[in-house]
């Protein structure tokens, strides 16, 4: 396949890369078609969202507060979870490294992404912590209140060494590494830099197949734990943590260039995406800036947008996609997630809806 080097037609402007058009549909399915069955290591902090849903009719006597009458329990995968179940509905081959709490919701997790057709071999059991849960309580479709049962303290060293022995023998067949920073415990105990290291040092020591030939690491990080991606290829931020990282107020399109200029030479990373919702992307390369437009669709909810922009842009790069088409393939998967209530994983089909949309 020859993939394209740039998404659109684009003009130069002092340096930066105005985008002026989009990927086309045809060239959207072949770089999925040609990522189809990869395999993408994700390493992150994996979580449980649930939803109790019920309707709520009086309050209670007990407390100004609504009382539900609860009519349902939904669940789905979160934080590095959601990436993975992302990616495994776009065609990748998933193997997932983490810890989950022996509770219920470790169970449930493991259970859900094994179900999906994700490797979960690389879940590391960790007694004296509970599996990050997010609750929400809805009522008459109104969130009421989140509950968060959670840790943030460092992984023990015990857990970070069983870890790092999973990760040992997971290379041979990646195509991609993908980082997801949720903040709780996987970068205080530098399990990030040890992951890429690993596969860096698989990458230079190993005869690839020319099908795996470009090794890709990707990442999702916190704005307090960028140093722990030193050495990715890629990083994504959203306009919120680009200005927290960056110490800059992004309320123009000029602070938004240099913030994302200063980071992705901080951090030494080849690309840095700024994603900014309904004004696009700003995408930092060596060679300059390119701005992908936003496309216009009905928003529903943003949750989870992240995650999908950092898989669709993982798996067109485990494809063989320059950075500026993958960028532009996870712009698009992003706006088809937010046309959905809650997280949900996009498929290929409604990614190349969006693409024939505009």
């Amino acid at each position: 396949m020859n993939h394209l080097s740039t998404s659109a037609p684009s003009i130069q402007t002092n340096g930066v890369r105005l985008q002026i058009g989009g990927i086309a549909p045809d060239d959207v399915a072949r770089v999925l078609e040609s990522a189809r069955g990869r395999t993408i290591i994700v390493v992150g902090d994996l979580m449980l969202d649930e939803w109790i849903i019920g309707h709520a009719e009086r309050i209670s006597p007990e407390a100004p507060v609504p009382v539900l009458k609860w009519s349902e329990r939904r669940t789905a995968p979160g934080g590095a979870a959601n990436v993975a179940m992302n990616l495994l509905r776009l065609g990748a081959s998933v193997a997932i490294y983490g810890v989950v709490g022996d509770d219920e919701s470790g169970r449930d997790l493991a259970r859900v992404l094994g179900e999906a057709g994700a490797n979960v071999e690389g879940l590391v059991l960790d007694r004296s912590r509970p599996t990050t849960l997010k609750t929400r309580i809805v009522a008459q479709r109104q969130q009421v209140v989140r509950i968060d049962r959670e840790s943030d303290a460092p992984i023990s060293q015990i857990v970070k060494n069983e870890l790092q022995v999973r990760l040992k023998n997971a290379w041979q067949d990646a195509s991609a590494l993908c980082l997801s920073d949720y903040d709780k415990g996987l970068a205080a105990c530098s399990a990030f830099q040890n992951a890429v290291e690993s596969a860096r040092q698989f990458d230079t020591s190993s005869t690839r197949s020319a099908r795996n030939a470009t090794f890709r690491i990707t990442g999702g990080p916190k704005p307090h734990n960028l140093s722990c991606f030193a050495g990715a290829d890629f990083l994504s931020l959203n306009q919120k943590e680009a200005s927290e990282a960056s110490g800059l107020k992004l309320d123009s399109a000029e602070t938004v260039e240099a913030a994302g200029k200063a980071l992705r030479q901080r951090i030494g990373v080849q690309t840095l995406a700024i994603t900014r919702g309904g004004k696009g992307v700003a995408l930092f390369e060596r060679a300059g800036t390119s701005h992908i437009r936003a496309h216009e669709v009905e928003v529903f909810d943003v949750a989870g947008a992240g995650d999908t922009f950092l898989a669709a842009t993982t798996i067109a790069l485990a494809g063989g996609a320059s950075f500026q088409v993958a960028a532009e393939i996870g712009n698009l998967a992003a706006a088809a997630s937010v046309r959905h209530a809650g997280v949900v994983a996009v498929t290929p089909e409604e990614i190349l809806r969006i693409a024939s949309e505009r």
